[in-house]
């Protein structure tokens, strides 16, 4: 076999181990699920990983999550990453909430990432909450974790599951005191109660008018003429 023949081998066997690498990174990157009609829920509400099947309305895309289980989501790859509809604020409280961590991730630094803001946990062999309180410099709609080590059953032995995961989320929410400036205040409906019909006034009686007396002054009675008797006239000439 001359020099040009082993040389020609060689890159086909370079070509082939490529393509080889290629295919199984391509086998090992996450899913990525658009959420389109998602349930209704505030940020403080949350990502519900163990209560909902489906993703909130305020999440638009996630990469690096596995499917609904009733005891939450495992992560799946090494990079999860959730997209939000719209920026998350300057400065925001993370809540998350974990199932016990997998494999050789228990006891492992996962790392998180929102905008220019960086921090880690350790992952834990327990149930654990996490809480860290985000401040951003540029704005961001994306919250990203970085798992240490994820792997599967079928290759640690102990299963046939061939899903690499890591750690297994419960529940993410997110406070701020911007959102609360926001959120419109919702002021209750009062009904609108028709006034009162005015009360009917009573009837009045109509009384006739009195007619008016008619008094006539009846004529004063002359008093009668005393007629001069015998005796008057006697008098008056004694008294002459």
């Amino acid at each position: 076999m001359n020099l040009k023949k082993i040389l020609t081998l060689a890159i086909l066997v370079s070509l082939n181990l490529t393509a080889c690498g290629e295919n199984q990174e391509d086998t090992a990157k996450a899913p990525v699920v658009e959420v389109h009609n998602g349930y209704n829920a505030t940020l403080a509400e949350g990502i519900q990983f163990s209560e909902k099947p489906d993703y909130p309305a305020f999440i638009k895309s996630v990469t690096g999550m596995s499917g609904f289980e009733p005891i939450g989501r495992w992560t799946e790859g090494k990079e999860v990453n959730f997209v939000f509809t719209q920026n998350l604020p300057a400065k925001f409280t993370l809540d998350l909430e974990f199932a016990p961590a997998f494999g050789p991730d228990v006891g492992k630094v996962v790392h998180i990432q929102a905008g220019d803001w960086k921090n880690q946990f350790v992952a834990s062999k327990q149930p654990q909450k996490v809480t860290f309180i985000i401040e951003t410099t540029t704005p961001t709609d994306s919250i990203k974790f970085i798992i240490p080590e994820p792997i599967s059953s079928i290759d640690l032995g102990t299963g046939t599951d061939t899903r690499e995961v890591g750690i297994m989320f419960k529940r993410l929410s997110i406070t701020s005191d911007e959102i609360a400036k926001v959120v419109p205040t919702v002021i209750p409906s009062v009904p609108v109660i028709a006034p009162a019909p005015a009360p009917t006034p009573a009837p009045v009686a109509k009384i006739a008018p009195e007619k008016p007396v008619d008094i006539k002054t009846a004529p004063a009675k002359k008093a009668p003429k005393h007629k001069k008797t015998a005796k008057t006239a006697e008098t008056s000439s004694l008294a002459k």
